[in-house]
C-alpha cells in the first residue's frame, strides 16, 4: 500500500485502511482459534461422558422412585458416579437424567446427594437446563450444551451421553442419560485463550497508525524546509 503522507486526508485514509485490514484479519484468526478450542473441549467432554455412561447398567437404575435417595441402591450408584468423576478434577458433578415420553427431563441420580442433600437434585426434579434439545439428542449419542448456561445450582457447561441397554439383552434402547458438568468459568477461560490474538491485533493497529502519523508529520515538516 503506497500512500502519499504529506496530505492529512490521505494519512487518515491510510489509518482507516490499516484498521480495517488488520482488524479483519485479527477477528478471522480469533474466531477460528476460539471455534477450534470450543470444539476440542466439547469433544473431550463428550468422550468422557460416553465412557462413564458405559459403566452404568440400566438394571442398576430400575425401580428407583422419588424418595429412594437414602436407599442403598441409590447410594451405590451415586458413589459409583463420584468415583468416576474423581478421576477428572475439572468435573464438578455427574448425574443421571430420565427422559419421559412427552420429552420432560427429570433427575434420577445426583452424585452430590450423599454428601450434600440440600444442594443436589432430588429424584423426579425437573431439569431446568435451558436447551432440552441437547438432552433429547443425547438419547442417540453423546452431545454437549451449545454454550454455558445458569441454573439455581450454578453456571456450567454440560456433556450428555446415553445409558444404553445394548450390552444388556442387546435391545439397544436408551434407558437414561448421563450428564457431567464443568464450571462455566473454567470452560470460558480455556476457550478464550485466543484473547492474546485480539491484543496483538490491537497493538499492531496502534503501531501501524503511529508509524503512519509519524511519517506524515515528518514529510510535512520536510515540505516546509
Amino acid at each position: 500500500m503506497n500512500c502519499s503522507l504529506n496530505n492529512p486526508k490521505k494519512v487518515l485514509l491510510c489509518s482507516v485502511l490499516v484498521i480495517l485490514i488488520i482488524g479483519s484479519l485479527t477477528m478471522v484468526t480469533y474466531t477460528s482459534q476460539t471455534d477450534a478450542l470450543q470444539s476440542s473441549v466439547k469433544l473431550g467432554l463428550k468422550s468422557t461422558a460416553a465412557v462413564m455412561a458405559t459403566q452404568i447398567s440400566p438394571m442398576e437404575l430400575e425401580g428407583i422412585v422419588p424418595g429412594d435417595e437414602e436407599s442403598e441402591k441409590y447410594t451405590a450408584i451415586a458413589r459409583k458416579l463420584q468415583t468416576m468423576r474423581s478421576m477428572d478434577d475439572t468435573i464438578l458433578n455427574a448425574y443421571i437424567l430420565k427422559v419421559a415420553p412427552d420429552g420432560t427431563v427429570t433427575f434420577l441420580v445426583d452424585d452430590l446427594y450423599p454428601d450434600d442433600p440440600q444442594g443436589s437434585a432430588k429424584i423426579g426434579e425437573v431439569s431446568t437446563a435451558p436447551d432440552k434439545l441437547d438432552i433429547l439428542l443425547a438419547l442417540s449419542g453423546p452431545t454437549t450444551a451449545r454454550e454455558p448456561y445458569t441454573t439455581k445450582y450454578g453456571s456450567f457447561m454440560t456433556a450428555y451421553a446415553p445409558i444404553d441397554d445394548a450390552t444388556h439383552d442387546s435391545t439397544g434402547n436408551t434407558y437414561a442419560v448421563l450428564a457431567i458438568d464443568v464450571s462455566a468459568d473454567d470452560y470460558n477461560a480455556y476457550t478464550s485463550r485466543g484473547t492474546m490474538i485480539l491484543l496483538t491485533g490491537l497493538i499492531s493497529i496502534l503501531l501501524a497508525n503511529g508509524g503512519i502519523i509519524f511519517c506524515g508529520s515528518t514529510r510535512k515538516g520536510e515540505s516546509k524546509a
